[in-house]
């Protein structure tokens, strides 16, 4: 039996702090709750990984080369590898927010260091251990190539491309880039997903934000409410529906894309999903079940 757990906290008391949520090779997550005069990372660039922040509550200011761009709640922000940028909270609130790594590069232990570091000798150290580094005089990353977009909260305005638009049944592209497909669903009461499958060669999440998915494995089936991450890797067999009776939302993820969001588009028949194999594929033991929100 899977089982839904609370993420590690790796710094703060209280409300606020930094929560690690997910750390696999694929995919690793921090949810971040922050006052606007906490710490802010300087100028820097992931040369062999893209980043992704999800804004719950508050405001943040992302700073690229180009100039700065207020982000908002229910606004997603993705910053492709070799591009120069960096984030603040803004305001005079504190913000809550989701901060993705793909592929994760050791992004977990990245954090432990770098809350751990007493000095500026250690946060340096931190720094060269991980796929990161500060702004160069001359970057090659294009800052607009960046991604920001809105989702919709409520069913009407908001950005991404629309691939199904009925009353019961939403999906919306919001992100479309070789590490990541970032996708919005929102199912009716009663509404069926996607079948049990595998994918072979990418990890896949989901991040439940409103009602309540049924996720189903080998062994059984997860029911899932909001602020809950869950996350499938390679091989691992899994399949979602909505079997409550109220609507359920959630934001999925493809790391790498593996060209799923034309397969969502009907052009990519050969996309890496497959039937469930005979011996019934990885253990679901691997699946991660975490909740957002948790205190230590």
């Amino acid at each position: 039996m899977v089982e839904i757990h609370d993420g590690e906290r790796i710094a703060g008391k209280g409300g606020l702090g930094v929560t690690l949520l997910a750390d696999t090779e694929h995919f690793s997550a921090v949810e971040v709750r922050s006052e606007p005069a906490g710490h802010v990372p300087p100028l820097h660039l992931h040369p062999s990984h893209a980043e992704a922040i999800f804004v719950f509550d508050g405001e943040l200011t992302l700073r690229l080369e180009d100039g700065e761009h207020h982000i908002g709640p229910e606004t997603w922000v993705f910053v492709p590898p070799e591009v120069v940028h960096t984030f603040a909270v803004r305001g005079g609130d504190p913000a809550r927010f989701l901060d993705i790594h793909v592929p994760s590069r050791g992004f977990g232990d990245f954090v432990r260091r770098l809350q751990a570091a007493r000095n500026a000798e250690e946060l340096k150290a931190a720094r060269a251990a991980f796929d990161y580094q500060q702004a160069p005089e001359y970057a090659s990353g294009d800052p607009s190539l960046v991604v920001i977009c809105r989702t919709e909260e409520d069913g009407s305005a908001g950005g991404g491309e629309k691939i199904t638009d009925k009353p019961d049944r939403r999906a919306t592209i919001l992100v479309d880039a070789d590490e990541l497909t970032l996708s919005e669903f929102v199912y009716g009461s009663g509404q069926r997903g996607a079948h049990p499958h595998v994918h072979r060669e990418h990890a896949d999440a989901f991040l439940v934000l409103e009602g309540e998915f049924a996720f189903h494995n080998r062994d059984g089936t997860i029911p899932v409410e909001a602020e809950t991450l869950v996350l499938f890797a390679p091989n691992v067999v899994h399949g979602f529906d909505n079997d409550s009776s109220e609507t359920a939302r959630c934001f999925n993820f493809h790391m790498p894309a593996s060209g799923f969001a034309d397969y969502l588009r009907g052009k990519n028949p050969d996309f890496d999903q497959y039937d469930p194999p005979a011996d019934g594929g990885v253990d679901p033991s691997a699946i991660v079940a975490v909740r957002l929100g948790g205190e230590a």
